[in-house]
């Protein structure tokens, strides 16, 4: 597939009014789960101690996925913090093409493989990668360099097909300043990242079709043995605050 016909062919982002809706849906998401913490931990399948690794998403940090750590630890996984900071490019990887973001895609999930080997080195046991938005991304990505450490995949709203189907991606373009036109550039570099090296690990996809970000199309692989998908009812920046994702995600901890 050409640059061109790339252009041409390409999936619609979500609509303005369900992109609009996100702040609002998430407010209720996270006010749904506080006051349904107890009940979620006390339902919760036990855990059997093993390592579980968060990633957040493209411009969030490790407290956006706090309240994931603290329910995970209560219902007995060792739940671990990415520890690289605010999820984004820096002047030295500021990105005005999709090329420079694949690139910085790489170098995160380079990071991602590092903190992999560093957690399984201390528990001697292979580590759960559970990532939101672009964390969900560098979790694939990581979990294909490393699939002897990594015990499976949970991603949440990740962006893994063309970059232009999500409503943010115009929005980032105008912040970066970026005018590089489309036929000079090549999205067949971000969208050969869901070819899959290995069957290994099982990866579950967790994606919603009222995400007001990211599509549904986007949010998904390839068909390959590995890979099953779960749909919820989420807004995008509600994934890590929606009980009933963290209701799949135990038991999906629980089942592998």
């Amino acid at each position: 597939m050409t640059s061109s016909e790339l252009v041409l062919d390409h999936p619609t982002p979500p609509s303005l009014s369900l992109a609009l809706s996100e702040f609002p849906r998430s407010g209720a998401e996270v006010a749904r789960l506080l006051v349904g913490m107890p009940r979620l931990i006390k339902k919760a399948h036990p855990g059997d101690g093993h390592p579980v690794l968060t990633l957040p998403g493209y411009g969030a940090g490790d407290g956006s996925m706090g309240l994931i750590r603290h329910y995970l630890n209560k219902i007995g996984y060792q739940a671990h913090p990415l520890k690289l900071g605010v999820n984004f490019d820096t002047a030295e990887d500021s990105i005005h093409r999709i090329e420079e973001a694949a690139a910085f895609r790489k170098k995160m999930s380079g990071l991602v493989v590092e903190r992999i080997k560093e957690i399984y080195q201390s528990e001697k046991r292979k580590v759960s990668l559970v990532g939101w938005s672009m964390g969900g991304a560098y979790a694939l990505d990581a979990s294909q360099e490393v699939p002897d450490l990594t015990r499976n995949v949970i991603t949440m709203g990740a962006p893994y097909g063309d970059p232009r189907s999500t409503s943010l991606y115009k929005l980032l373009n105008r912040v970066k300043g970026s005018d590089v036109p489309l036929e000079e550039q090549d999205f067949g570099v971000w969208l050969k990242l869901r070819r899959l090296k290995t069957n290994d690990v099982p990866i579950k996809v967790i994606y919603s079709e009222r995400d007001g970000i990211v599509p549904s199309s986007a949010a998904r692989l390839k068909n390959q043995p590995c890979v099953e998908y779960i749909e919820v009812d989420s807004s995008h920046m509600g994934f890590a605050l929606n009980p009933k994702v963290y209701e799949v995600i135990q038991r999906l901890l629980a089942a592998t």
